[in-house]
């Protein structure tokens, strides 16, 4: 074979390689709950809402779920085990790229104090502060009827949310939050806190 044929076909090779190395990344599943810097398994801040809802399906197809949230934004959402806690995973996106990511703890939604219900948001994290190091900041913002009680790893805001009446601490965990700022999404807490009750999650 001539040697500029032979170079054609070299090059041909290594384009069919490379494309096929791409599409093996592509199809491969994630595991759902690995923690980086970006986000939670398949979703990823800034990441294409489309690209992360083919991935999430594919790494949580028994649970996954796609729509608008209640926070009349595009929402992914699967449920998963983080060390000893069920939880939902869930990204919101705003015109097609991911803007916030959090994980929720299903269960135990009651505590006996404002202390308790920290102290049950630091238990939770322990996955966040093994991945990126204790807590660098920690801050109040106090609410008509509760009080958030956040804390900052890394790139990811833990939250506690406690009520005094009812005893009521819901406690998740957030990226794309800046530091010393509220949650935006909050409201996305709501309908997967209505899912603590699901007898599988029990």
């Amino acid at each position: 074979m001539p040697r500029a044929g032979l170079l054609i076909a070299g090059l041909l090779a290594a384009v069919t390689a490379a494309g096929s190395a791409f599409l093996v990344r592509q199809t491969a599943s994630v595991d759902p709950l690995e923690l980086t810097e970006e986000g939670i398994g398949p979703l990823r801040l800034g990441a294409d809402f489309s690209q992360a809802e083919r991935l999430a399906f594919r790494a949580a197809p028994a649970t996954a779920f796609s729509g608008v949230g209640c926070a009349g934004l595009d929402e992914i959402r699967y449920d998963g085990q983080l060390g000893p806690h069920s939880v939902g995973i869930m990204a919101m996106a705003d015109n097609g790229r991911i803007q916030e990511i959090e994980a929720t703890l299903y269960s135990p939604v009651q505590t006996d104090s404002k202390d308790d219900c920290r102290a049950l948001r630091d238990r939770f994290a322990k996955p966040f502060t093994d991945r990126f190091g204790p807590f660098e900041d920690s801050w109040e913002i106090s609410k008509p009827v509760s009080r958030e009680l956040l804390a900052r790893t890394g790139p990811v805001t833990m939250l506690a949310r406690w009520f005094a009446t009812g005893g009521s601490c819901y406690v998740s965990a957030h990226y794309g939050v800046s530091n010393g700022a509220d949650v935006r999404l909050e409201s996305s807490l709501v309908a997967a806190l209505e899912d603590a009750a699901r007898p599988d999650l029990r």
